[in-house]
């Protein structure tokens, strides 16, 4: 009835019939078309990537074992693999890289120093701490520097460690987890939690997305905790000098790094590994080579038994790592001297701009020699300008697709001027706008 219709609407003012036929097609045509569209836009974001002169291919990401992952560039926070990312679930002894941060926090303020001796309390010694659990084999009485129980806590995933370093710094595990909550939600990661610095407790909780950005930030404001920590093989614990009421160490006694990253796969220098039967095996792992660090986090890796699980744990880890190192690079060009607006009716003349974040950013391998980047910058500004002003911004581009946007703020106040700079200046611009200078 309505072909009908609109053919006898057609013919009334063509004086012809349509062919009807052909337009039938190039609609199915216009159907299909639109259908391959909305399809090829639900392909994950890492299997495909557009570039000037077409797509460039990136292969497609592992199969991973683990409940939850995610997949960062160190230097960019550049989000490359997910998996159920944002679930939250107990960390295990992950926890203590935020003990660790709080820890290097205390030395940093002048608080505590690496060579202080504490006298280890029996409350943070076995059989307080549960049977089974990883310990570095503290005892009562122990004289251990705060050096020695960081090791301990980040090589052999101590803790007791963990506790002795709790004590020290907050006089109770209670009080050391309210600290370590504050402090990484003050970094912005609502979804991390603590309610004690071991990670024995399956009520810490995490996402492996805030975890992986808060690794990439523990290492920002921590790069030594690499070669000082996370990658040291192994410790010799106890010494001679650890003697303690009832108990004298016997012979030489090494303990080895719980993480299998450092010792064979090429770059990896940390960071943790964790386990408790609440959510299986889990890992921050990171490696670095050629100037392109990522940091992958996976949580509640499963196996059927301790070692099984444990090495399924690392495959995931290394596949992850071994993608992501075969498709993606952190490039970063040269941007000269950063132009420097007038600063009208200010103190200083000038208005000195810093990039935001890290002058980078994360692209495939394929891509490199095709990345340029440009920088926007006002010619003037007016007075006052506060530090950390976003005023101008540099971009990244592959072709004519814009990549990343860094912005460029103010590195410091720059306060409005005397009343003479003021009227001198408006006088200037006056007459710098009416030739186009201002």
């Amino acid at each position: 009835m309505r072909n009908d219709i609109l053919r006898s609407c057609v013919s009334s003012r063509t004086g012809k019939t349509p062919d009807f036929s052909a337009a039938a097609k190039a609609f199915k045509a216009i159907v299909a078309l639109f259908l391959f569209l909305v399809v090829l836009d639900q392909v994950p974001a890492q299997a495909k990537s557009t570039t000037a002169s077409g797509t460039s291919t990136i292969s497609r990401a592992p199969t991973v074992n683990a409940r939850s992952a995610a997949l960062i560039d160190a230097t960019t926070g550049t989000l490359l693999f997910a998996k159920n990312p944002d679930i939250s679930l107990p960390p295990a002894s992950l926890t203590k890289l935020v003990t660790l941060h709080l820890a290097y926090e205390e030395i940093a303020a002048g608080r505590m120093s690496p060579d202080e001796i504490v006298e280890i309390d029996r409350r943070d010694c076995s059989p307080v701490i549960p049977y089974g659990s990883s310990i570095m084999y503290l005892h009562p009485g122990m004289k251990v520097s705060i050096r020695d129980l960081m090791l301990g806590a980040a090589v052999v995933s101590g803790n007791d460690a963990a506790y002795a370093l709790a004590r020290r710094i907050a006089g109770s595990n209670e009080a050391f987890a309210q600290r370590m909550s504050k402090a990484v939600q003050d970094m912005g990661f609502d979804k991390l939690v603590f309610v004690e610095p071991s990670g024995l407790s399956e009520f810490n909780l995490v996402s492996a997305r805030q975890f992986a950005l808060f690794c990439r930030k523990y290492l920002q404001l921590n790069p030594q905790a690499l070669a000082d920590l996370h990658s040291v093989k192994s410790i010799e614990f106890p010494r001679a000098e650890h003697t303690a009421p009832g108990f004298v160490p016997e012979g030489r006694i090494i303990q080895y790094n719980r993480n299998p990253l450092i010792f064979s796969y090429p770059g990896a220098d940390g960071l943790k590994t964790g386990y408790i039967i609440e959510v299986g095996y889990n890992m921050a792992g990171t490696a670095q080579r050629d100037g392109t660090r990522f940091i992958v986090v996976t949580l509640g890796g499963t196996g059927s038994s301790y070692a099984g699980g444990g090495l399924q744990r690392t495959k995931d880890t290394t596949r992850l790592l071994d993608w992501a190192f075969e498709n993606f690079i952190t490039a970063s060009l040269d941007p000269g001297t950063i132009p420097s607006p007038r600063a009208w009716f200010g103190k200083q003349r000038k208005v000195t701009l810093v990039p935001s974040t890290a002058n980078a950013v994360t692209i495939p391998r394929t891509q490199a020699d095709q990345l340029r980047l440009r920088i926007e910058v006002p010619k003037s500004v007016k007075a006052p300008v506060e530090k950390g002003d976003r005023i101008g911004r540099m971009i990244y581009s592959v072709g004519d697709k814009d990549v990343s946007i860094i912005d460029l703020m103010a590195s410091a106040d720059i306060e409005k001027g005397n009343i003479f700079r003021r009227i001198w200046d408006g006088i200037s611009r006056f007459f710098a706008n009416m030739f186009n200078k201002a």
